[in-house]
């Protein structure tokens, strides 16, 4: 049948025209009803029985808004996986999973699917140079990583946009440098103040979200710690790298992921490494990633507690 070249060079997703363009509109809704296919967004398919990945996202968002459009913002953080910390994620309740970014040559408002808390698809209109678009391995044209982050800045807030600045820096999507002159660029502009605010707490050792984001929480109240701390025992053999540390106090933070850091093993491997790194006179608290989007102030009050005992000690 021809439908199977349907999505062929476009991730797999399709439009209602190119779909009657083979078959006619009431195959469509039929291949609907039975499953067979599944809405992206309106007018815009798939196959069913899988959930999409962020290619298809996006090449659905971009579909859905017509010819000359580019991926932006959330939608081109996706392509270059950068970490939406909010995206669906239980902690929060945040339902970024279903807004997308798309950038158009004029600002026509933004397409919603009828469906409670359905997809939402913003059309933003902004000045691109040729050096702020590239075009992924998917075949979508997309925001450089670094112009990406500074769009982001408009539509995140600022832990998540840490978070992602972070990423970017630690798997050196951007530097350090790039992203000081796109702050000094951006002078005068919108949302700049959070970007700004960004670029200045980034720290490109982090290796994950969550530790970013107990970075955040904690940095304030305990200035002196560091992220990916080494520790090595008495024979000068390395033991453990730290996700936080404060080397004065010799306090530890380890911070657990949404999935890591789950069941008897792992509990088991974690309390091995803590004998360790406590043999040698380290203490360490863990943070889960729950705690460190929910359960703020009691994380630091009892880090900071510990801190405490151990400078008093």
């Amino acid at each position: 049948m021809r439908t199977q070249l349907l999505g062929q060079g476009q991730g797999g997703v399709w439009t209602r025209g190119q779909a009657t363009a083979v078959m006619s509109g009431s195959g469509v809704d039929a291949l609907l009803r039975r499953g067979t296919w599944q809405a992206l967004l309106p007018g815009v398919y798939t196959d069913a029985g899988h959930e999409p990945d962020a290619v298809q996202r996006a090449w659905a968002a971009v579909l859905a808004t017509g010819s000359g459009t580019i991926a932006c913002a959330r939608t081109a953080a996706r392509l270059w996986s950068l970490p939406l910390i909010d995206d669906n994620d239980p902690a929060t309740g945040a339902l970024d999973q279903v807004n997308h970014d798309v950038a158009v040559a004029r600002n026509v408002g933004v397409l919603r699917d009828p469906a409670e808390d359905g997809a939402v698809v913003h059309r933003r209109q902004l000045a691109l140079a040729a050096g702020e678009v590239v075009q992924h391995a998917s075949g979508l044209w997309v925001t450089t990583p670094l112009r990406t982050l500074r769009d982001l800045a408009a539509v995140l807030p600022l832990e998540p946009l840490v978070c992602a600045v972070d990423d970017a820096l630690h798997r050196e999507l951007v530097t350090l440098e790039e992203l000081q002159e796109l702050v000094a660029a951006a002078k005068g502009t919108r949302h700049v103040r959070r970007l700004t605010a960004a670029v200045d707490v980034a720290d490109g050792a982090a290796e994950t979200p969550v530790e970013t984001l107990v970075r955040l929480i904690l940095r304030p109240h305990l200035p002196g710690l560091r992220c990916q701390v080494p520790v090595h025992d008495r024979r000068g053999r390395l033991i453990a790298v730290l996700d936080l540390a404060d080397e004065e106090l010799k306090l530890a933070v380890e911070a657990d992921g949404k999935r890591g850091h789950a069941g008897t093993q792992m509990v088991a491997k974690d309390r091995r490494r803590d004998r360790r790194t406590g043999d040698v006179g380290w203490h360490t608290e863990r943070v889960t990633w729950f705690e460190s989007r929910r359960r703020q102030a009691e994380v630091v009050q009892r880090v900071t507690a510990e801190a405490v005992r151990l400078a008093a000690a």
